[in-house]
């Protein structure tokens, strides 16, 4: 039993390192993280364009070459084309999509609220303000679309940090009572 709770511990440390070192890979690099990703997204595409391309022309007959899987090839590797080359308008186009759909979220709150309002009470104060800051949001993504998939990166960076480091915390701690429980069950 004391084994399997020495790999447990173990692993729970490298896991907590881990963390750390790729929190701060994130927030270190965090112009890399996001064109990486969507690199990767684009080797997808890349891939499942060349396997739609292949599929097409292994039909040895003419006749029964399905044009949707040669237009759907063709798609895959044009997006995939534009990822390689604007990868930044790639990150941008996703989060303009995220800023706009944060701006309607907040036109819907906005309407909700003053629904309430008419019921009384104070809740529907909370619900307006709870819009507006996610409408602020919305339109600060919309404006810098860059910058905002900058800053998701970063506190993603750092949300990893933290994990990381209350993961150490617990290890050091679980680690140090142990030790004291282990001086306090000696016989003197």
């Amino acid at each position: 039993m004391e084994k399997i709770l020495d790999l447990v511990r173990s692993n729970n440390l490298v896991q907590a390192v881990l963390c750390i070192a790729f929190g701060l890979f994130l927030m270190i690099y965090p112009s890399i993280t996001i064109q990486g990703i969507i690199m990767l997204f684009g080797v997808a595409l890349a891939l499942m364009g060349a396997a739609g391309l292949v599929s097409y022309f292994r039909q040895k007959s003419v006749r029964y070459r399905n044009t949707g899987t040669l237009m759907g090839a063709v798609f895959y590797l044009i997006i995939a084309l534009i990822a390689f080359v604007f990868p930044k308008v790639i990150a941008g186009f996703f989060s303009v999509v995220l800023g706009v759909v944060l701006i309607l979220f907040a036109i819907v709150n906005v309407v909700r609220a003053l629904g309430l309002r008419a019921f009384g009470g104070s809740i529907w104060i909370a619900v307006l303000v709870a819009a507006v800051i996610v409408g602020v949001g919305g339109v600060l993504i919309v404006v810098n679309p860059w910058g905002a998939s900058m800053t998701f990166v970063l506190v993603l960076g750092a949300a990893f940090i933290a994990n990381g480091a209350v993961d150490l915390f617990i290890e050091w701690y679980a680690r140090d009572s142990a030790k004291q429980a282990d001086l306090m069950a000696r016989p003197r």
